[in-house]
């Protein structure tokens, strides 16, 4: 007879996500204070109830619905979102919610549904952003003619916003730059991995990157949960992948998906800029994966940061993309307990993986990863171009540009940083190499964009 005492903890942590799926399922969320998601499903049967008895919805109780239902329409997995706003836009007459719907079909991967459906612009509809996933379906629904159609009508419909009017059909030297660079965007294939780095500009990247590409064609694997997610993608058969557009990875990890190609592209950052970034971002921002260290000041930061071998960490993390580090990861996670949410980046296992690699070893990898197996190496030295180049590189037919207006790669080396600093500097030799030599590279190879990008 099979008991807990004979079930290891890897078959324990297995059954107990289960179990647990399977109890909010049955008995509802147990979760601490309010689930905005659980709110829409508890309002939208609150309202179809009173109608259903006779009820007269006031407008404002469907406006409120509609705003609360837009505000959760990213990763729509089970199409809540998508009924509510069918049903507030065909049974009480929601022109705002008719808008929505090929916005929320599109970004659903729903693509030949969103084609007979004539965009409507109205107040309180989508903005000119939230439309851009909707010329992505168009277009990938073999329809380009009606994808560049609606580009020309969202000139005429709706307001400008910064930085939105970036496409292929432009007439601006800007916009012909990217459409020269699309033109280079691997192919057949190949699946393109945003590899986010931490505190190297990746957020305004991926928030710019979701207007564009469907979150029903992405595969999201964020830096907590990461391995959750990894775990699922796994999963995915080759069907499932031929559907995908982009794979937003912030949890390093090696892996392979079937039927696909992985082809990288990430930024890199000046490694003393994007510790003290990673340091204060973390006292400032609740959410962002903590390290275990409670230093009062960054320079005791740093002596912790050297002391616990958390040094040259960008090259570390870019290493787990080698196909050397495949047999350790295989063997680390080869069975479902191990895939678990992280609670500190100490726990994260690229440490581990990579702790046995000396500088040279590493650059060398480092330099085999990045030269091989991504297309694109962008800078934060120049971010706004890095996310235009690497916009073009997913295919896309519009950029929306990034809103980051930070020091980006700053600062770079001085005469007045601190003793700490420096040692810091020296301790991540490795990262500062990739950095100058890959930021030499990027200025090289796209001097035509970084100078439009000046210019705009």
């Amino acid at each position: 007879m099979t008991t807990t005492r004979t079930l290891d903890w890897r078959q324990g942590f297995a059954r107990g996500k289960v179990t647990g799926a399977k109890f909010r399922s049955a008995f509802g969320p147990e979760v601490v204070g309010r689930n905005r998601r659980d709110d829409v499903l508890r309002d939208f049967s609150d309202i179809m109830v009173r109608h259903a008895r006779g009820e007269k919805i006031p407008q404002s109780d469907v406006q409120n619905l509609r705003r609360l239902a837009i505000a959760k329409r990213f990763s729509d997995w089970d199409g809540l979102v998508i009924a509510v706003i069918s049903t507030l836009a065909t049974t009480f007459g929601s022109a705002s919610a008719r808008a929505w719907l090929p916005v929320l079909l599109s970004a659903a991967g729903r693509f030949d549904e969103v084609v007979d459906i004539e965009p409507e612009f109205v107040s309180n509809g989508p903005r000119r952003a939230d439309w851009l996933v909707v010329v992505t379906a168009l277009a990938g629904a073999g329809r380009e003619d009606l994808a560049r159609t609606l580009v020309d009508r969202l000139d005429e419909h709706v307001t400008p916003e910064e930085g939105s009017n970036l496409t292929v059909w432009g007439d601006d030297a800007l916009s012909k730059e990217f459409a020269r660079l699309r033109e280079l965007a691997p192919g057949d294939t190949a699946l393109p991995v945003f590899f986010h780095l931490p505190f190297s500009g990746g957020t305004s990247m991926i928030v710019s990157l979701k207007h564009i590409v469907p979150w029903g064609r992405m595969v999201q694997i964020n830096r907590r949960h990461g391995l959750l997610q990894v775990e699922h993608a796994l999963q995915m058969s080759a069907e499932d992948t031929a559907q995908l557009m982009l794979v937003h990875q912030h949890h390093p990890f090696a892996f392979r998906l079937p039927g696909r190609e992985l082809t990288h592209f990430t930024v890199l950052r000046d490694p003393v800029s994007q510790i003290r970034s990673g340091y204060f971002k973390r006292l400032s921002t609740p959410g962002i994966v903590p390290t275990r260290d409670d230093s009062p000041t960054f320079d005791q930061h740093i002596d912790y940061t050297i002391k616990h071998g958390m040094t040259n960490m960008l090259a570390r993390q870019i290493v787990t993309t080698h196909p050397d580090l495949l047999g350790a990861y295989r063997k680390q996670f080869s069975s479902s307990g191990r895939f678990e949410s992280v609670r500190a980046e100490e726990d994260m296992f690229w440490l581990e993986a990579t702790a046995r690699l000396d500088q040279d070893d590493l650059l060398r990898m480092c330099r085999e990863t990045l030269d091989e197996r991504f297309h694109l190496v962008g800078t934060m030295r120049h971010l706004e171009a890095s996310h235009i180049a690497a916009t073009a590189s997913i295919g896309s037919y519009t950029a929306d540009r990034v809103g980051h207006r930070g020091r980006s790669g700053q600062p770079e080396r001085t005469d007045d940083e601190s003793d700490a600093a420096r040692r810091l500097r020296d301790a991540n030799n490795v990262d500062q190499i990739l950095y100058d030599e890959y930021t030499a590279r990027f200025e090289r190879d796209h001097s035509s964009l970084i100078e439009l990008v000046a210019s705009h």
